[in-house]
């Protein structure tokens, strides 16, 4: 069996490495946050998870976080000990063996390449209405999609750095203007007596609510915090720094989903979250324009926009080095690991994400109406990145065990990931007996025919993978 921790950093034939010692621990923490994309899981994510638990949001999120702290253990354990690009391909083929590997990197570039039309295609619809309604410009959903398209392809292809100094800025401006709401419901609620800690409780969960559906929701919206393990072979002393990242991010964002729960609970009331938030396509704007003023509810809007945005490139950054890594060990067309002569970023990939957000997300915009196809994309790619993440677990115990026998401990490297893995079975069994009505209930065989194609092409590329 082969070394894939050699064939990690070992460039093919006529292609450079990654640039190395590129970027600091800011970035591997900006694009892991960017992909979970704070502010759009908390204008959207909670409208269907107020419908589960009314004020219970908080308690949700409390819950959830949790979990995501259990489960990005293993990746952090593993970015310590294999920074590289490859992140989950990586890890599963030195824990589990080159088969396995091949078959987290088949479903993690389907759990990519969705990533990238999931993002854009709402971005271009919320882009319409906000045109239309601020200047009068009633421009098709679909223009937005391709001039963002283009812009993030752009700021891809220039470099890591400077889109990850972009997604940087977009994330202070987005963080920032949503905790001005939040200071301002905090004190106005608070002026009114209204501050509680009911909504950390059971109490407030409807009667025919549904806790365990709304703690689903809040783990969904964790997704993406192990982005950071792509910037491996390009960040200062990664064994250090993306471990801190992985769990860095998940801290920022898990206070930030906790707060801004909060204040959209008490902020809406803790009477109409059921009934009326899960029923408003835009709570936080209702929100803001009861509290605030018209151009802070202009500047929530705009949150909105960056933050699908900051997702979408991030994802393209993060998911073109996996492909790269994938490629670079000769599991993908030869194309996929070509880098930039002078930028070395892995344009090859960039080029490849892109064109099928455009080829899918366009098409599938136009079946289903932007919002169904959002739902669509959205509901596939956590169920493949859910078996990812469930693999990683399995991997991270055979990994430390036998590789690794000095450094395991029983915690950390043996109940915490059977913990993890069993959450991730949990939820990702409930995802695939309910995934939802047309177009929904058609994911769980999009997904099992992924999966027997890969299994048709691990058994022609056995040899290769032996």
């Amino acid at each position: 069996m082969r070394d894939v921790s050699d064939t990690a950093t070992r460039p093919v034939k006529a292609v450079s490495a990654l640039r190395k010692n590129t970027l600091g621990l800011r970035h591997a923490i900006v694009i892991s946050v960017a992909v979970m994309s704070p502010a759009a899981s908390v204008f959207f994510n909670t409208i269907p998870q107020a419908g589960y638990v009314g004020a219970a949001l908080p308690l949700c999120f409390v819950i959830g976080f949790i979990i995501a702290l259990v489960v990005a253990n293993q990746y952090s354990e593993f970015s310590r000990e294999l920074p590289s690009s490859g992140s989950a391909y990586t890890y599963v083929t030195e824990g589990l063996g080159p088969r396995m590997g091949f078959m987290t990197g088949w479903i993690g570039l389907m759990a990519i390449a969705i990533g990238v039309p999931y993002s854009f295609v709402l971005l271009a619809a919320n882009l319409q209405t906000l045109m239309q309604r601020w200047f009068g410009l009633n421009l098709h959903w679909s223009f937005w999609f391709v001039l963002a398209l283009g812009i993030a392809f752009a700021l891809c292809y220039m470099g890591v750095r400077q889109s990850m100094n972009v997604d940087l800025t977009f994330l202070a401006i987005e963080i920032g203007i949503c905790l001005i709401l939040a200071a301002i419901v905090l004190f106005r609620v608070g002026q009114q007596g209204g501050l509680t800690i009911a909504p950390f409780t059971l109490t407030v969960v409807p009667a025919n609510g549904n806790l365990i559906g709304g703690i689903i929701f809040a783990v969904l919206s964790f997704i993406g915090f192990e982005t950071a393990a792509t910037l491996g072979e390009e960040t200062q002393d990664p064994h250090r720094n993306i471990p801190r990242a992985v769990f860095g991010s998940m801290v920022v964002v898990g206070i930030f989903y906790i707060i801004m729960a909060y204040v959209g609970t008490v902020g809406y009331g803790i009477n109409s979250m059921a009934t009326g938030f899960a029923n408003d396509p835009a709570p936080f704007d209702t929100i803001t324009r009861h509290y605030g003023n018209p151009l802070l509810a202009v500047l929530i809007d705009l949150v909105g926009i960056l933050s699908f945005f900051s997702a979408a490139l991030a994802i393209i950054n993060g998911g073109s080095r996996i492909i790269y890594t994938v490629g670079r060990d000769g599991l993908l067309p030869p194309w996929t690991a070509v880098l930039h002569s002078t930028r070395r970023t892995p344009v090859g990939s960039i080029v490849a994400l892109c064109l099928f957000g455009l080829v899918v997300g366009l098409p599938l915009g136009f079946l289903m109406q932007p919002i169904n196809a959002f739902a669509f994309l959205g509901t596939l790619d956590a169920l493949f990145v859910m078996v990812i993440y469930g693999i990683v677990g399995i991997a991270s115990i055979r990994f430390f065990w036998r590789k690794r026998r000095s450094q395991f401990r029983l915690v950390r490297h043996g109940i915490i990931p059977v913990l993890g893995t069993l959450f991730i079975v949990v939820i990702f069994a409930l995802l695939i007996i309910s995934p939802g009505a047309f177009p929904l209930s058609l994911v769980p065989y999009v997904l099992l025919i992924w999966l027997a194609l890969g299994g048709v092409l691990l058994f022609v590329l056995r040899d290769k993978l032996a």
